[in-house]
């Protein structure tokens, strides 16, 4: 290839990259009382807590912002000291910059794994439809494209890509999207668990649930509450509520046990 077209092309690429950042910072209020979403607080990193609780990632792009709670997408747009929503869940919702609560009840606890921007806006662009908040069907007509794609950017570190590639072989691996909602069973699969290890090894607790979810699939109940108490322990949300549910279910056959 001619050596200024090759030059061109990454000069393109680093212009179109520069567009992309995760730097919005700062504690964001919902103008209105008594919607769902009530706050959303940015680190400048990539990171933010939805309703002074819920963990959720970002990127922005031009003057759109882009939220990713647990699977889905809020987008905005950036105004001065102020962001408005034009996607569903937050439609004609107005946050507003303002101070972070002064208050014991409120505990900043922001994720520490890296998010890189650019490669998050690769995933949005696999998973949704431009600039909308619509499911693209991009994993369900080209399966093993999708996978090719989830693996690159999850080989380049986006935990992200990660789950959502653990997502895709855990379906292979019960019988494909025509067994989606019966009630198969699963082998012991090793893709599946260097998947999870890696986000774990990139700081990403939500590996932790991945993995104790399959362990717990497998029928290795002491493994998987080992490694769910783990991610408890790192304070991942989504291994806390597994592990509880699965301490609940156990009480819950034993006092039937008991009762016959």
């Amino acid at each position: 290839m001619n050596f200024k077209l090759v030059l061109f092309s990454f000069i393109g690429f680093t212009c179109y990259a520069q567009n992309i950042s995760n730097n919005i910072n700062g504690y964001f209020k919902n103008t209105k009382k008594d919607n769902l979403y009530s706050s959303i607080h940015f680190n400048g990193d990539g990171h933010a807590i939805i309703n002074d609780a819920y963990p959720a990632e970002y990127f922005v792009q031009d003057d759109l912002l882009y939220v990713f709670p647990d699977k889905s997408v809020f987008i905005f747009e950036i105004e001065k000291n102020k962001i408005k929503g034009i996607s569903n869940w937050v439609d004609k919702q107005t946050f507003k910059e303002t101070s972070v609560p002064a208050n014991d009840e409120y505990e900043i606890f922001f994720e520490t794994y890296n998010i890189n921007p650019i490669l998050l806006q690769q995933f949005y662009s696999y998973n949704y439809t431009e600039k909308t908040d619509e499911i693209s069907w991009f994993a369900f007509e080209k399966p093993e494209e999708y996978l090719n794609e989830m693996q690159k950017l999850c080989d380049q570190g986006l935990t992200s890509a990660c789950g959502a590639l653990f997502g895709m072989k855990y379906i292979e691996a019960t019988g494909g999207f025509e067994n989606l909602f019966e009630n198969q069973q699963i082998s012991e699969n090793k893709d599946l668990e260097k998947i999870a290890q890696k986000m774990i090894s990139l700081e990403d607790g939500r590996g932790y649930a991945l993995l104790g979810s399959y362990f717990l699939a497998l029928g290795k109940i002491e493994k998987a509450k080992e490694i769910l108490t783990e991610g408890s322990e790192k304070r991942n949300q989504q291994a806390t509520l597994t592990l509880f549910e699965l301490e609940v279910n156990e009480s819950l056959n034993e006092t039937v046990i008991e009762e016959n």
